[in-house]
């Protein structure tokens, strides 16, 4: 079978198709081989006579949930790409071994060289933090089957970047509607690893949205992208511009597609514009520069290289991910390696360490005043918002917080915010909340762990030297850095948690809790609206308000992403060193994340309006908010959520009590 003409398609008869799948795909990434571009003359030009390669899988016949436009799209497209000069080889309606056989096939065919293309149309599903794509063949009564019978992107992804190509694009047009109720989301947002230079990511709308029908032939993106393909100009920006536009304009903006690109001067889908790219200006001499400090990758042993994979494939932990690119970062699965990596807050090892221009000076905070302590009183009914309040003499302090209401969560207006922080939603606190007034110290732990002979465990996840990684060694009183009494107790698990609480209500006669998710953020917003409780924006000034990676950080933590500015602590500080907010409650952001007591949802679509605890969902992951004092400016805030597995500890991650108020 020869490469230079099209594959045969292997069509089946279509039966009558239900509707357009709603829902939106990601739509595009691009990743480029660095290889093939150093080796060039100029950085990201196109060779003369670079063979252009794309695999087209469009899958309608979905017993349970069949779709109307995908093989037409697939088809459709197939077309368009051959008249811009690609070889094209195509699927419709493949169950599991033809899917994975054709990407094999494919990634056979791009070792070649050259340019590189994926498109697939049908049903897709994010399970465990992989996105799949699904064959026609699997059933949608079993999420189990998803990981051993479909193909993730992300393993696409890997493949194609494995082959050196100077252009890889991947199109996914897949469902975001899911037909696994309890499955945590459709497709999600990919990350491509720092070697991925040269990546065009585009969306069929944006993340947590879903994409209108097809009314005719093709779905409504792949129609404004065939167009787009059509016109003049392909210049892959342009392109994607043209689409963007039609699918708004279409939708009356209720779909906005998204780009993001990193790709290096340029790409044109017709051959002979590519062609003509060849007499445009030399690269930027500073980008040119990055890409030539990559080197090619070294050798490596396949069958190490799969014994190690086998014994890391299921692991969250990037240190793992980053032991195997030091090995192995040429092999087919080093792309998903480094994916993995910055998922999960690693820093993806490279060969060489770019010259990095000389830093701005940076802004340094005044010294935040030791707050003075309030007066202490005891537990009454109808305590007055504000109070500070004492149950035992180990009871940890507590402040009265108000009933009211607030919106919960972040809207478009948030330039970090993330698809598990929407939709924004109006919450009310029906009642007065006891909330600790300084999270739980190492001092407060110790007792606890003393009175009631509890087993403390090594074992605590770390980001030290700019990785992730589990010390071994590790427990709370010794986290892998020096610590005082009154700092906050780190490396103490949600289980730990729910054990001193269990012990400090015992002792206190008051029934002691984390705060529920909504609690927390109403608590940390504390009347505020915007990112955080503070009124000042820049990020130079958070270090008047928290301890976080501060400029500091580097001398502990290379690589990590910083506060231009210092807090005046390397690490954990001594709980209120900070100012409180409104509420009289201090370090909500910042110092450690704080463990709240809700299972992990995706999301806060069907909340309740009432501040309670959601019990159900991924319950063997809680979630934890607020930031810590390695946190960068994306997590410092009072909308940012994250989870861990509730028997897991981390550095700085530690918790705050509660109780309610009659």
């Amino acid at each position: 079978m020869s490469i230079g003409v099209r594959f045969d398609s292997r069509r089946t008869l279509l039966e009558p198709l239900a509707r357009r799948c709603v829902g939106a795909g990601i739509a595009l990434l691009v990743a480029a081989g660095i290889g093939s571009a150093v080796a060039q003359d100029r950085v990201g030009q196109p060779k003369p006579h670079e063979t252009r390669v794309a695999l087209i899988v469009g899958n309608s016949n979905y017993k349970d949930a069949p779709l109307g436009n995908p093989a037409n799209d697939a088809s459709d497209l197939a077309n368009a790409l051959e008249k811009k000069g690609f070889n094209v080889l195509v699927r419709e309606n493949v169950g599991e071994r033809g899917l994975k056989e054709a990407v094999d096939t494919f990634a056979k065919y791009l070792k070649k060289g050259g340019i590189g293309l994926f498109f697939f149309a049908g049903h897709g599903v994010q399970l465990k933090d992989q996105n799949f794509l699904m064959p026609v063949d699997l059933g949608f009564d079993s999420e189990a089957d998803i990981a051993f019978k479909s193909i993730s992107a992300e393993y696409v992804l890997s493949r194609m970047a494995e082959a050196g190509n100077r252009v890889n694009i991947v199109i996914l047009d897949a469902c975001r509607n899911n037909p696994f109720q309890r499955a945590s989301k459709g497709l999600g947002v990919m990350n491509v690893g720092r070697a991925e230079k040269g990546t065009f990511i585009a969306y069929a709308t944006s993340p947590g949205s879903t994409a209108a029908d097809g009314k005719g032939r093709n779905g409504l993106y792949t129609k404004h992208l065939l167009a787009a393909l059509d016109a003049q100009d392909s210049d892959i920006d342009k392109v994607f511009g043209r689409v963007r536009t039609g699918v708004v304009r279409d939708t009356e903006g209720a779909q906005v597609p998204w780009t993001s690109s990193s790709v290096i001067d340029s790409f044109y889908f017709d051959a002979a514009e590519e062609m003509a790219a060849l007499q445009r200006p030399r690269q930027a001499p500073a980008i040119q520069a990055e890409v030539k400090t990559e080197v090619a990758a070294a050798p490596y042993d396949p069958v190490q290289e799969r014994a190690f994979w086998d014994r890391i494939r299921d692991s969250r932990n990037p240190d793992d991910y980053i032991a195997y690119l030091e090995r192995f970062s040429g092999a087919p699965r080093a792309a998903y390696a480094r994916w993995i990596v910055q998922k999960y807050g690693g820093t993806v090892p490279s060969a060489t360490t770019a010259a990095r221009p000389a830093p701005a000076p940076m802004a340094m905070a005044s010294p935040a005043p030791i707050p003075v302590p309030s007066p202490v009183v005891a537990a009454v009914a109808g305590a007055a918002p504000g109070a500070v309040i004492r149950d035992c003499p180990q009871c940890p302090e507590l402040v009265v917080v108000p009933a009211g209401e607030y919106v919960m969560g972040s809207g478009k207006e948030e330039k970090f915010r993330e698809p598990d922080e929407e939709p924004a939603h109006r919450v009310r606190v029906s009642g007065p909340v006891a909330v600790g007034r300084f999270e739980v110290t190492r001092v407060q732990y110790a007792m606890f762990v003393k009175e009631t002979a509890r087993e403390t465990k090594p074992g605590c996840h770390s980001t030290r030297g700019g990785r992730f990684q589990k010390n071994p060694k590790a427990t709370w009183q010794s986290p892998g850095f020096e610590q005082k009494d009154e700092e906050p107790v780190v490396c103490v698990s949600w289980d730990d948690a729910q054990a001193y609480l269990a012990w400090l209500s015992a002792k206190a006669g008051k029934s002691y809790r984390l705060l529920n998710e909504s609690e927390w953020e109403y608590v940390a917003r504390a009347g505020s609206k915007g990112r955080h409780s503070w009124a000042e924006t820049d990020d130079a000034a958070v270090c008047r308000y928290a301890s976080v990676a501060d400029t500091s950080i580097k001398n502990y933590s290379s690589g990590l992403q910083m506060f231009p500015c210092s807090d005046g602590f390397v690490q954990t500080a001594p709980v209120g060193r900070f100012p409180a907010n409104s509420f009289g409650v201090h370090d909500m952001l910042g110092n450690a994340w704080e463990w709240v007591e809700d299972c992990w949802n995706e999301g806060y679509a069907g909340v309740p309006d009432v501040a309670q605890a959601r019990l159900t969902g991924f319950c063997t992951e809680r979630v934890f908010r607020g930031g810590a004092w390695n946190s960068k400016p994306p997590t410092v805030r009072v909308a940012y959520r994250d989870r861990e597995t509730k028997d897991e500890r981390h550095d700085n991650l530690g918790f705050r009590v509660a109780r309610s108020l009659p």
